[in-house]
């Protein structure tokens, strides 16, 4: 069992040991080093993804860019661009505005030296292995590991079938050498206290083993049945299973009768209650939490208030597992398999995907919905953590003709929430939106404007070219006005692109007319709202006279505290920032931006961080640290490339860049400057690092650090020490009252101490 954290595509973490397998592994690092292509094939339930997770983190230090596992189930449908965004997402492939997303990835994996682990590939062989003949054709340092029930049909493909774990011969002695063995008693030694094997239960358990035929999931589900029965019995009940499947079942492969049987005999043992359940949780795409389980599989024999109790036995017989918190569950790929099989031939399939479409439809508007500012982290996870469940609804509402325009509305819903941006995925987004767009017939329709509005500000963002994105608001605006109503979304993006496109500071009027529209529309707006109000603040502070910009800042930094939304107020941080770099003190401009770059980092955030290490390169340059500047600047446009997104072509942005530049040129010589401009990233998180960490170790206290603090927090710590309080810190390192708690918090905790009296006598001590 294994647990994946959200949005990761790195080896996840094992839940339990493995057992096993020692010289199949030895082969296949051995033949991983040369062959460009290997696929783990065999019976379902017999071990491939387990294998593939062991052997990725056992070779992952091999690769100089790691390892990156890519669950394909939620790719399903086998949509060749949905499958690369897939990968991308997995991979981490930075966004790019003018390719393919295949053309992205290869182009991202081409100088890489990577892993790439693509999990149950046998419901898209042919996409899989056009991407895969595209990745390896292009990048000669990454190999690629699929775990399949058929072969990709690649060039250079090496299949390895993983055979059933070795059993012990009817008549063999006591031996748990065997791996059979080895991971019964490994799985009973958690599920099955006390139970151990002797000689007298020895037989039955070599019969168990026999008739399981050594298939590992169907060994963990022996261990099941053992809880409630001696191994004895199991032995006998396991006989009359295969003498019914003999005589019924004429498959020619035994090993996948064996396992159908065994699934089959698990199902027997479910209540008709779990028997419903299990079938109905197949329709969901990569896990699913209680309340969705209830909305969507609830009714028609099984009531909502059932389905808690129902899951529990699934979960006790490990049919359903659950995640280390029990927010989230899954079905084992064969079992789910097993669930959908038995979901078609029950002819409910319409009824359960109809009302996952509708949980997920409603989820969408929810969390676009539900923004107050503190809960803004709640609902981006929320987002994150069933977008393969939102995926599979969008391409179902999109694909029907009649619920195309519910399709658009969800489109929209999402784009809203901001979960795009927050995880480098605008492309998807513009291909959710294009194609929603392109299947409703075009009208004078609100929510088309807006949706129109929508793809021209991801336009924007992403560099897109200017003739392109102007035409994209005409047509926004021109339904508009046919419309005949205001449309929030299109005077925003009128605004927007005319501060930023242009470097019109009239379009600052704008966006402070759509800020009041989004007010008007209610709470259910608020979200909306907040991004007009950061692109308002943004606009001015980058094209207005200080008279207006300054004020502008500080009245967003209050906002922002009073929402306590982390992404307003990492914005409010840099708009401070601008502010103080062009009329005060660059000195506080660089810490100002720090402060939000550290809360960027905080909350994953892949897009603000562009803004904010060039505006640090513009505040280096202010204040005379040109060999700095030329770094940050160097690190930003970098991000630019391997992101696509251009900030570096808005125009009032590439005004205070190229003053940053001549100033730091001026310093320090075409040459220098160009070494230190040659500083690159490859991710966001590499910038980050690069960014934040070094400014740390650069930071020397003025008095011993306590081990465990960082710079930021030893500030904090120190200006407590000297009597200041909360806000009094903030206002002396231009952060908020907030943040100063929050680092406050890590610091008792980090010194064992539990209150500010403590850490004034504990520093007081340490000056002695």
């Amino acid at each position: 069992m294994t647990e994946r954290g959200p949005g990761t595509g790195g080896v996840p973490r094992a839940l339990s040991s493995f057992v096993g397998r020692k010289d199949l592994l030895a082969e296949l690092r051995r033949r991983i080093g040369t062959a460009p292509l290997i696929t783990l094939t065999g019976v379902g339930g017999g071990g491939k993804t387990r294998l593939a997770l062991e052997l990725a983190a056992q070779v992952q230090r091999a690769y100089d860019d790691g390892v990156r596992v890519v669950e394909l189930a939620p790719a399903r449908g086998g949509d060749p661009e949905l499958l690369a965004q897939v990968v991308l997402s997995a991979v981490g492939v930075p966004d790019q505005a003018t390719t393919t997303p295949l053309e992205t990835l290869v182009e991202y994996l081409a100088p890489r030296r990577m892993l790439l682990v693509l999990d149950n590939c046998e419901h898209l062989v042919e996409p899989v292995g056009h991407l895969v003949r595209e990745v390896l054709g292009a990048a000669p340092g990454v190999r690629v590991l699929t775990t399949s029930r058929a072969r990709l049909r690649v060039p250079g493909e090496v299949l390895v079938m993983v055979p059933p774990l070795d059993v012990p011969a009817e008549d063999a002695p006591l031996d748990l050498a065997h791996e059979s063995v080895a991971l019964l008693v490994d799985r009973a030694a958690a599920s099955v206290p006390g139970w151990r094997i002797t000689e007298d239960n020895w037989p039955h358990v070599v019969r168990v083993l026999r008739r399981v035929a050594g298939i590992p999931l169907a060994v963990e589900q022996a261990v099941v049945r053992m809880r409630s029965m001696p191994v004895e019995l199991l032995a006998d009940r396991l006989d009359d299973v295969m003498r019914v499947l003999t005589v019924n079942d004429t498959t020619a492969v035994p090993h996948h009768r064996t396992m159908r049987a065994l699934i089959g005999w698990s199902h027997d043992q479910c209540t008709p209650a779990e028997r419903l359940l299990w079938a109905r949780l197949s329709v969901f795409e990569g896990g699913f939490s209680l309340p969705a389980a209830e909305a969507v599989c609830s009714g028609d024999g099984l009531d909502a208030t059932g389905v808690a109790d129902a899951l529990a036995g699934l979960l006790d017989k490990s049919i359903a597992l659950p995640s280390a918190d029990r927010s989230r569950y899954h079905l084992l790929e064969p079992l789910r398999q097993h669930g959908a099989a038995r979901l078609r031939a029950s002819g409910d399939v319409a009824g359960v995907r109809e009302r996952h479409r509708e949980h997920f439809r409603r989820e969408a508007s929810r969390l676009a919905a539900s923004f107050t500012g503190r809960n803004e982290a709640l609902l981006l996870d929320a987002v994150d953590r069933d977008m393969a469940n939102h995926r599979v609804v969008l391409a179902d509402l999109i694909g029907d003709p009649a619920t195309a325009h519910a399709g658009l509305q969800m489109s929209v819903d999402l784009a809203r929430t901001r979960w795009y941006t927050y995880a480098g995925r605008l492309p998807e987004e513009r291909l959710w939106l294009g194609r929603a767009l392109a299947a409703v017939p075009p009208a004078a329709d609100p929510l088309r404007a807006s949706a129109i509005a929508l793809d021209a500000w991801i336009a924007l963002c992403l560099g897109v070219e200017r003739s392109q994105v102007a035409r994209r608001v005409d047509e926004a605006t021109a339904l508009a006005r046919a419309v005949g109503v205001p449309l929030p979304a299109v005077t925003f993006v009128r605004g927007a692109f005319a501060v930023l496109a242009l470097g019109s500071v009239a379009g600052a009027d704008l966006l402070r007319q759509a800020h009041a529209e989004f007010g008007d529309l209610g709470p259910d707006f608020a979200v909306d709202e907040h991004l007009a109000h950061i692109m308002l603040t943004v606009s001015l502070v980058l094209l207005s006279p200080r008279e207006r910009a300054e004020p502008a800042a500080e009245e967003f930094f209050a906002s922002c505290e009073r929402l306590g939304a982390p992404w307003g107020l990492s914005w409010a941080h840099w708009c401070r920032g601008v502010v103080e770099t062009r009329w005060g003190d660059p000195e506080r401009a660089l810490e100002v931006l720090r402060e939000g770059l550290r809360v960027q980092r905080a909350i994953r955030d892949k897009w603000g961080p562009l803004w904010t290490i060039e505006g640090l390169g513009w505040a280096h340059a202010k204040a005379g640290q040109a060999q700095a500047a030329a770094r940050m600047l160097g690190l930003a446009h970098g991000l630019h490339r391997v992101t696509g997104v251009r900030v570096d072509g808005l125009v009032p942005f590439a005004a205070h860049s190229a003053r940053a530049v001549r100033r730091a040129r001026a310093v320090l010589g075409d040459d220098a400057y160009g070494r230190a401009y040659s500083s690159r990233a490859e991710s966001v998180e590499n910038a980050l690092a690069a960014v934040l960490d070094a400014d740390d170790e650069d930071e020397v206290p003025t008095s011993p650090r306590p081990a465990g603090l960082t710079p930021a927090e030893w500030n904090v710590a120190r200006l407590v020490g000297d009597g200041l309080s909360n806000p009094e810190v903030a206002s002396r390192l231009v952060i908020s009252p907030a943040t100063v708690h929050t680092h406050l918090t890590r610091i008792y905790r980090k010194l064992d101490i539990a209150n500010r009296h403590q850490l004034i006598t504990l520093l007081a001590g340490k000056s002695d």
